[in-house]
């Protein structure tokens, strides 16, 4: 029996969820840049700190006052999608520091698979073999992007497990969200993420801060401002998008990252980012045209 066929406006809401989605790639593309340059004065730990305490401050201001209080029933689904990407994203950092920047991005990355697999044995999004094949393009381009700056060192087994942790609850996360934006508007969870974040990264403090320099200023203030734009844009998109899809355009944004190293910190953009970019937008593109 075939599966039934996407209504015209299904499909106008998908494209208009996956087009925001790809916004909030670019920007998240751009973050990993300024965290990496951030990184160099500040622990990974205090970088995540200012993410989501800065962050939370442009948020709170942008609401002007008005309320923050969730739906009956989902106040703990917003707390927990935050403890889900504050955990993602504090394993991630770990898997940088272990594995290396590729490896670890390449790992968790790979978290639109394990989000089609909450997304559809516990939220009944349907999966067939052309969304197999998308979620196959999409770890190939991936590994096809960060292939040749992948590198294994004494402690890349421990950094690999934390960066796969970090897919798993990343996967996770992006369920939950979109769960939530079916009662929930973006600014109210992206709001609730960023508190919790803030609260779980603010023990990271305690050890002191490096001294800022003008450099660092502006990277962390580069990561908070694209933080609160993509990931405002992703918890919109996910408000029309199918989890399975936003993940897919999402992880895109390993492209983004590639071509702004390559233009701003001189490391060099071959052939095999460009095909697997390629093979990115191409997983999008089939598994929006599926059935």
């Amino acid at each position: 029996m075939q599966p039934p066929s996407w209504s015209e406006r299904e499909r106008r809401q998908a494209l208009r969820g996956i087009r925001t989605i790809l916004m909030a790639s670019v920007l998240f593309g751009t973050m990993a840049v300024c965290v990496r340059v951030a990184c160099r004065e500040m622990s990974p730990s205090q970088v995540a700190f200012v993410r989501f305490s800065g962050s939370l401050l442009v948020l709170l201001a942008l609401r002007r006052g008005r309320s923050l209080r969730p739906r009956p029933g989902n106040l703990r689904h917003v707390l927990l999608r935050g403890l889900l990407g504050a955990g993602a994203i504090l394993l991630y950092y770990r898997g940088i520091r272990g594995a290396g920047a590729g490896l670890a991005t390449l790992l968790t990355n790979t978290y639109p698979v394990f989000t089609t697999l909450f997304a559809t044995t516990l939220m009944g999004e349907r999966f067939d073999a052309r969304l197999g094949t998308a979620l196959a393009l999409s770890v190939a381009g991936i590994a096809t992007v960060l292939g040749p700056g992948v590198t294994a060192g004494g402690e890349a087994l421990r950094g690999g497990g934390s960066a796969l942790a970090a897919a798993v609850l990343s996967g996770a996360a992006v369920a939950t969200a979109r769960q939530l934006r079916l009662s929930e508007g973006a600014f109210l969870i992206t709001t609730y993420f960023m508190a919790v974040g803030a609260a779980v990264t603010a023990p990271t403090l305690l050890p002191g801060l490096p001294a800022l320099s003008l450099r660092l200023l502006l990277a962390l203030g580069g990561v908070v401002l694209t933080s609160v734009g993509g990931q405002v844009l992703l918890h919109e998109g996910l408000g029309f998008a199918p989890a399975t899809l936003g993940s897919l355009a999402a992880a895109t944004s390993v492209v983004t990252a590639s071509a702004l190293e390559a233009a701003v910190l001189g490391e060099h953009l071959g052939v095999q980012s460009l095909a697997g970019a390629c093979l990115l937008i191409a997983a999008v593109g089939l598994a929006l045209g599926r059935r």
